[in-house]
């Protein structure tokens, strides 16, 4: 009954009201992605997640709540059992990004209430907090997140305003090579900061590009995910491309010699756990992309 009733939110969520709960109704959610974790504990609703991957990090609180068995692990990103999550009869269910499209349809077509992030840009990731807030009857806690995000982030603009503007390559995997496309909120953070991701006019949030392209395109910077416990790199076997990749090994990459951030020592790392959590941690993004991409500057 209450997936029903989140359901008709959902159809009717520009609407004036909300007409998902009764009062005192404790909602049951599952997020599948940490982005959506985060969001949902940041607006307030931390009880009524049942839910998590394995890479919820933020806040605290959530990989708490999972080590005292008050919320279960469902999986990881890709490889989320369906069945675990049915298990927990939730009411509403968190996804994200085109990797999770066939989960989601599967869950909607159990009837199960989706809402889907795609972090296509800064204003989407807006309106899915919003129409989170909307659903849960949270609306002035996300209304808030959402301000508070906006406000911190011309604070950053306006602080690198003056700053150069270096050439940027974030290199997402290294093996399938791939970086911040025209359709990804983190290209608009590097913007902001003053900088220039390249091949940022590609289709997509993700688009693959070839290591001579970044020769060609000579980057100042050169930006490797990082995150806790990282592996690799493997470049063979079911496991390629798996982990993060090494200083060492780009600059060993032919024609290397040739590329500006190599030749300066700007090939850096960057908590890959942060930036790419399309939620409250945006700011904190913004500062740490700031602090790789101008680091010694």
């Amino acid at each position: 009954m209450r997936a029903i009733k989140i359901l008709f939110c959902l159809l009717l969520a520009l609407g004036p009201h909300s007409v998902f709960s009764q009062e005192g109704e404790q909602l049951r959610i599952v997020s599948l992605a940490p982005n959506w974790s985060h969001t949902v504990a940041e607006i307030g609703a931390i009880d009524d997640l049942v839910g998590v991957t394995r890479y919820a990090r933020f806040p605290a609180e959530v990989p708490l709540r999972v080590q005292q068995k008050r919320i279960d692990v469902v999986g990881g990103f890709t490889d989320i059992s369906i069945d675990k999550i049915t298990r927990l009869e939730p009411d509403l269910v968190l996804t994200a990004t085109g990797l999770q499209l066939r989960l989601k349809a599967k869950l909607e077509a159990l009837g199960i209430p989706v809402i889907h992030m795609e972090e296509s840009s800064l204003e989407e990731v807006y309106a899915k907090i919003l129409l989170l807030g909307k659903t849960i009857e949270h609306q002035q806690q996300a209304d808030d997140l959402v301000e508070s995000i906006q406000y911190e982030l011309k604070e950053i603009a306006a602080q690198y305003s003056d700053h150069p503007s270096p050439k940027v390559y974030y290199e997402i995997n290294y093996l399938y090579k791939c970086v911040p496309g025209k359709h990804s909120y983190m290209t608009e953070l590097i913007e902001l900061v003053g900088a220039k991701p390249i091949f940022s006019e590609r289709d997509g949030i993700a688009p693959m590009v070839t290591w001579p392209e970044v020769v060609t395109q000579n980057p100042d910077v050169i930006l490797l995910p990082m995150w806790p416990d990282a592996t690799g790199p493997v470049f063979e076997g079911p496991d390629a491309g798996s982990g993060t990749t090494t200083i060492a090994e780009v600059k060993s990459r032919e024609d290397a010699d040739r590329v500006n951030a190599v030749n300066k020592d700007a090939v850096r790392f960057i908590d890959s756990a942060v930036t790419k959590q399309a939620g409250p941690n945006i700011p904190q993004a913004a500062r740490l992309l700031a602090e790789a991409i101008y680091a010694e500057q």
